[in-house]
């Protein structure tokens, strides 16, 4: 009996538990369409968007890592930018929890999602296609110490709107991670630098006029003892 039982709690946690119907989003928000075979990040301070191209699916899953209250505003179109008839709930597989998107009929086109965003962006590519990472307008990942790239891309360009763009031809399996910053930041940081050693430069020059007066005044008083 024990045993039954283990067996059908482990067919239920592999099959994974499917929670209530996410309410979709306005495809609008997006920069869509996106680009065939492509994954693209639009990084922000706050959130990150993500377009995802698939062809012929009826459904496809992707894995959320953080809370599922972080999934927000999923929205399709197929490839003339018509809106596509999509069902998106929270899919839960051994602990892991990943967005569903089922589709009426077989699919092809662009999802789209919004999920958490930072100036450290993360992500390990999966499958062999391309990836794109488009930064904010005025912020840039280029300035030692301030940001980096990792690994290299292999094409750094810019769009229409003046934003840099990261490209990754079929980085399966690794790591990428970019750091960026606003375009000002290190100017900034030279200006505050600039202001601390000034600073630094008033007290010194205190303390090495007021030793020096000090000095001065011992003396004299040295000498009237001695006289």
């Amino acid at each position: 009996m024990k045993l039954i039982i283990a067996l059908v709690m482990f067919s239920v946690l592999a099959a994974g538990c499917i929670s209530p119907d996410i309410k979709t989003g306005d495809p609008s928000q997006y920069e869509l369409p996106g680009l065939e075979n492509t994954t693209i990040f639009y990084l922000n301070v706050s959130s990150t968007q993500v377009i995802e191209n698939i062809i012929n699916q009826t459904s496809v899953d992707y894995r959320i890592e953080d809370s599922i209250q972080t999934f927000r505003h999923p929205a399709a179109v197929d490839y003339q930018g018509n809106n596509a008839s999509v069902n998106v709930t929270i899919k839960t597989i051994m602990g892991r929890n990943y967005a569903h998107f089922n589709f009426s009929t077989n699919f092809s086109g662009f999802v789209a999602y919004t999920r958490p965003g930072g100036q450290d962006f993360t992500y390990v590519s999966a499958g062999n296609r391309t990836i794109r990472v488009v930064l904010p307008e005025n912020f840039t990942s280029g300035t030692m110490f301030l940001g980096y790239i990792q690994p290299n891309p292999d094409n750094i360009t810019k769009d229409s709107s003046g934003r840099e763009v990261l490209v990754w031809d079929n980085p399966e399996g690794q790591k990428i991670r970019v750091r960026y910053h606003h375009r000002d930041t290190p100017i900034l940081l030279i200006y505050m630098s600039g202001f601390l050693l000034f600073c630094a430069l008033i007290v010194w020059g205190y303390y090495y006029f007021s030793i020096s007066a000090l000095k001065k005044k011992r003396k004299m008083l040295e000498n009237i003892i001695r006289k």
